[in-house]
């Protein structure tokens, strides 16, 4: 179950945890415009067993596709963090948690002072430069230095589906490259976005890994918000975290 987001430069880092739930492991999303769903309460605490966790381990988020992010610790466990989509870390056994439907999960961990991130990157929240936020907040509490961050963009919606307007496309001008065009339909690689937005901020395109995996694509494995269009949002739960002793 550890680790089960292909990413190969976090190999090295036996005391990181990084999991994602599946489809089959049912809904993590808890709280709606109408509510809390109870059942996703309990399929959370079913995979975090598998992972020998509790949701008394974690620190979530009520993301709103935004940009704002919060550092964490002990004190915050077992809770959800309002109007956040990012949350960051220096505590070991202090597990991080969003939830993602095609959205994609950025993980950025500085392996010199041992302090990690976990983002909730839709194009929204990257437009509102969520990925620049976080690094400079590490920079400005921890003194964390681009040069010893690697990161990780896991599974979300592939440019094979992300198809979006012209508006978006002007959003996004300053990365041509992300965009292509096929039968008068405009795609954009979110991916390749986060990447870039990561290389700008000086972390090295080779401590970068991403995931091929697209959501869409994939629906026995993955939800995805544009092909299921499911009422309500039924999502996965992405987790990270430093392994410490008890």
């Amino acid at each position: 179950m550890e680790n089960n987001l292909p990413f190969f430069n976090f190999n090295k880092f036996p005391d990181i945890l990084i999991a994602m739930s599946l489809r089959p492991d049912e809904n993590m999303k808890v709280f709606y415009d109408f509510g809390k769903d109870e059942k996703a309460l309990i399929n959370r605490e079913r995979f975090l067993g598998k992972l020998n966790l509790s949701g008394k381990n974690l620190v979530s988020v009520k993301s709103i596709s935004g940009s704002n992010i919060e550092i964490v610790t002990e004190a915050d466990l077992g809770n959800f963090v309002e109007n956040t989509d990012g949350l960051i870390t220096a505590r070991k056994n202090v597990y991080l948690s969003i939830t993602i439907a095609d959205c994609l999960p950025v993980i950025i961990y500085d392996f010199k002072k041992e302090i990690i991130g976990l983002l909730h990157c839709g194009w929204k929240g990257i437009e509102k430069n969520i990925i620049g936020k976080a690094l400079k907040k590490m920079k400005d509490v921890f003194d964390s230095a681009p040069k010893n961050i690697i990161a990780g963009i896991g599974a979300g919606i592939g440019t094979c589906h992300f198809e979006v307007k012209e508006d978006l496309m002007e959003k996004f001008s300053s990365y041509p490259g992300a965009f292509s065009k096929e039968g008068g339909k405009i795609f954009m690689d979110l991916k390749l976005v986060a990447q870039k937005k990561l290389e700008e901020c000086g972390v090295w395109q080779t401590n970068i890994a991403a995931s091929p995996e697209c959501t869409y694509c994939q629906p026995v494995k993955y939800f995805s918000f544009r092909k299921d269009n499911s009422q309500p949002l039924q999502a996965m739960m992405v987790v990270a975290g430093i392994k410490g002793t008890n």
